[in-house]
Protein backbone atom coordinates (compact mmCIF):
# COMPACT_ATOMS: atom_id res chain seq x y z
CA UNK A 1 0.00 0.00 0.00
CA UNK A 2 1.03 3.48 -0.92
CA UNK A 3 1.11 5.91 1.71
CA UNK A 4 -0.15 9.59 1.51
CA UNK A 5 3.36 10.71 1.53
CA UNK A 6 4.11 8.19 -1.02
CA UNK A 7 6.09 5.55 0.47
CA UNK A 8 5.31 2.00 1.16
CA UNK A 9 3.58 0.62 4.13
CA UNK A 10 3.42 -2.82 5.10
CA UNK A 11 -0.13 -3.02 6.48
CA UNK A 12 0.54 -7.00 7.27
CA UNK A 13 3.32 -6.32 9.27
CA UNK A 14 1.34 -3.75 11.71
CA UNK A 15 -2.43 -5.38 11.96
CA UNK A 16 -1.69 -8.66 13.05
CA UNK A 17 -0.03 -7.65 16.46
CA UNK A 18 -2.33 -4.54 16.98
CA UNK A 19 -5.42 -6.13 16.94
CA UNK A 20 -6.80 -8.47 19.27
CA UNK A 21 -7.60 -11.92 18.27
CA UNK A 22 -10.51 -12.15 21.11
CA UNK A 23 -11.89 -9.05 19.88
CA UNK A 24 -11.93 -10.21 16.45
CA UNK A 25 -13.68 -13.22 18.04
CA UNK A 26 -16.19 -11.46 19.41
CA UNK A 27 -17.09 -9.74 16.17
CA UNK A 28 -17.20 -12.78 13.91
CA UNK A 29 -19.94 -14.40 16.59
CA UNK A 30 -21.93 -11.86 16.61
CA UNK A 31 -22.11 -11.43 12.88
CA UNK A 32 -22.90 -14.90 11.96
CA UNK A 33 -25.48 -14.85 15.49
CA UNK A 34 -26.81 -11.95 13.83
CA UNK A 35 -28.19 -10.73 17.37
CA UNK A 36 -27.17 -9.19 21.02
CA UNK A 37 -24.70 -11.78 23.06
CA UNK A 38 -23.22 -11.39 26.52
CA UNK A 39 -19.89 -12.47 27.44
CA UNK A 40 -21.71 -15.50 29.40
CA UNK A 41 -23.13 -16.19 26.22
CA UNK A 42 -20.05 -15.76 23.81
CA UNK A 43 -17.93 -18.41 26.11
CA UNK A 44 -20.79 -20.65 25.48
CA UNK A 45 -21.00 -20.54 21.81
CA UNK A 46 -17.08 -20.61 21.66
CA UNK A 47 -16.40 -23.42 23.77
CA UNK A 48 -12.64 -22.91 24.64
CA UNK A 49 -11.53 -22.85 28.22
CA UNK A 50 -8.84 -20.19 27.03
CA UNK A 51 -12.10 -17.48 26.45
CA UNK A 52 -13.51 -16.73 29.81
CA UNK A 53 -16.18 -15.11 30.93
CA UNK A 54 -14.10 -12.62 32.48
CA UNK A 55 -12.15 -12.26 29.00
CA UNK A 56 -14.56 -11.63 27.02
CA UNK A 57 -16.43 -9.52 29.33
CA UNK A 58 -13.42 -7.40 29.18
CA UNK A 59 -13.06 -7.39 25.40
CA UNK A 60 -17.08 -6.16 24.75
CA UNK A 61 -15.98 -3.51 27.32
CA UNK A 62 -12.99 -2.09 25.23
CA UNK A 63 -15.03 -2.40 21.99
CA UNK A 64 -17.96 -0.91 23.76
CA UNK A 65 -15.55 2.24 24.75
CA UNK A 66 -14.08 2.27 21.47
CA UNK A 67 -17.75 2.87 19.94
CA UNK A 68 -17.81 -0.85 18.08
CA UNK A 69 -20.69 -2.04 20.00
CA UNK A 70 -23.42 -0.82 22.28
CA UNK A 71 -24.97 -1.91 25.16
CA UNK A 72 -28.19 -3.58 24.08
CA UNK A 73 -29.63 -4.33 27.25
CA UNK A 74 -29.32 -6.00 31.22
CA UNK A 75 -31.00 -9.22 32.47
CA UNK A 76 -30.98 -10.11 35.97
CA UNK A 77 -28.24 -12.76 36.92
CA UNK A 78 -27.83 -13.39 40.51
CA UNK A 79 -26.43 -10.83 42.13
CA UNK A 80 -25.59 -8.69 39.21
CA UNK A 81 -26.36 -8.14 36.03
CA UNK A 82 -25.64 -10.09 32.43
CA UNK A 83 -24.96 -7.44 30.13
CA UNK A 84 -25.58 -7.65 26.36
CA UNK A 85 -24.19 -6.38 23.43
CA UNK A 86 -24.52 -5.80 19.83
CA UNK A 87 -22.73 -3.56 17.17
CA UNK A 88 -23.18 0.31 17.11
CA UNK A 89 -25.09 2.07 14.41
CA UNK A 90 -21.19 3.65 13.33
CA UNK A 91 -20.67 -0.45 12.43
CA UNK A 92 -23.52 -0.75 10.66
CA UNK A 93 -23.55 2.54 8.50
CA UNK A 94 -20.15 1.87 7.23
CA UNK A 95 -20.02 2.74 3.43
Amino acid sequence: MTTARGDDFCWQAVVPPVVNPTKVTIIEIMRLEKRPLSANRLAERIGDPEFTVARLHYHCETLLKAGVLRLEGTVPRGASKEKFYWFSPRVGNCA
